[in-house]
């Protein structure tokens, strides 16, 4: 009496188990398919290697690395993820209410220019930032030649700065200019000289899972107000061909101008830079100083690896004059007042440039020269 039950049962089971099987043949041809859509094309990788056979240097530069295609196929992959994280990122944020600081004192401790001999200037960067209630040391500075005292530690010696009144520090990004050094770049940690020094307590806000003795490293990958009128704007994802940079910048909210924007080397984009700022802020955006990666020409100390290196552009492309002029058309248009540009990652054309269209507006990130905004 039972058996016609049965049997539908069975035919019931079997075919959820067919359209379970179809579902999941589905998802996983999907996935394959995506994953071929993010591949580079054949017209992509041709050009390549066309590129590669004239650039020597480059080709040599991208083996120690891998294989070629591979690493594009995967740079694809990662600019589709990046993408992604971005747009999710921007679709869960909402303005934030910081408060704001009655005066912003920035004080490049590291940098490409000097204000005197008696200055140590490096590839490199690191800011002392005061506002009225906060001192932060903003990145650390690359210290070449792994000496102690290294040139943070002599500038601020220089220059009358000690430790001890630093309230917090911000790492931008984990690269050996920042950190202060390869060695503690490659090891996800960073030092002010050439070994860690004690640093009691002090909290530090980093761009992604960091460690140092004794210490707690903070890793906020959202936008986060970490002192009054003071925030970072959360990490920004940006692959290049060797590898993914996660990068934050500071945002201060100066009363009765607005927000300045603090960069590490603004590897993110300026347009993205601005975009999340205008998302995160009802405040207009005043300023922006520091690093923002431009070297267009291989002079100074912009020699032939930084090109491959450029803010959206394959290694084997370079900036150029239109690039640079669409940044600045786009902060005109925002109304950007103050631009302070680093000379450790930019070179001498793209601040002429920048200086010629903000005129009085323009500072040049020199070490041991003060720039206060009230």
């Amino acid at each position: 009496m039972n058996q016609p039950n049965f049997i539908t049962n069975q035919n019931s089971l079997f075919m959820k188990s067919v359209i379970l099987s179809l579902l999941v043949l589905i998802c996983f041809l999907n996935a394959f398919s995506q994953q071929d859509q993010y591949k580079a094309t054949q017209a992509e990788i041709d050009r390549m290697h066309q590129e590669l056979k004239a650039d020597t240097m480059l080709a040599k530069f991208i083996s120690w690395h891998g294989d070629a295609e591979s690493m594009y196929h995967a740079y694809k992959k990662n600019l589709h993820l990046a993408d992604s994280i971005w747009k999710a990122d921007q679709a869960s944020l909402s303005v934030m209410d910081i408060g704001e600081t009655e005066k912003l004192e920035i004080i490049p401790l590291i940098d490409w220019f000097t204000a005197s001999d008696s200055l140590q200037g490096e590839n490199g960067l690191a800011y002392l930032i005061k506002t009225d209630d906060t001192t932060i040391l903003f990145d650390l500075g690359l210290n070449p030649k792994t000496k102690h005292p290294s040139p943070l530690l002599h500038n601020m010696e220089k220059l009358g700065v000690s430790i001890n009144e630093i309230d917090m520090m911000v790492i931008s990004h984990n690269h050996p200019d920042h950190v202060g050094g390869p060695k503690w770049s490659m090891e996800n940690t960073f030092s002010l000289s050439n070994y860690q020094m004690e640093l009691q307590n002090m909290p530090v806000y980093v761009p992604k899972p960091m460690t140092y003795p004794g210490l707690h490293p903070q890793y906020i990958p959202k936008p986060t107000k970490i002192a009054k009128g003071v925030a970072t704007i959360g990490i920004i994802h940006k692959p290049i061909f060797l590898n993914d940079i996660a990068e934050q910048a500071l945002a201060v909210n100066v009363k009765g101008k607005g927000i300045v924007l603090i960069s590490g080397c603004g590897h993110q984009s300026i347009e993205k830079i601005v975009q999340r700022t205008d998302l995160l802020f009802e405040e207009p955006l005043y300023g922006m100083l520091g690093g923002f990666h431009f070297p267009m020409e291989e002079k100074r100390n912009i020699t032939w690896i930084y090109k491959y290196f450029v803010v959206d552009k394959m290694p084997w492309e370079r900036l150029s004059d239109q690039d640079v002029q669409y940044n600045i058309e786009l902060l005109k248009n925002k109304g950007v007042k103050c631009i302070g540009f680093s000379g450790h990652d930019s070179c001498d054309r793209s601040l002429k440039l920048f200086e010629l269209a903000f005129g009085k507006g323009f500072r040049k990130m020199t070490v041991g020269q003060s720039i206060v905004l009230k």
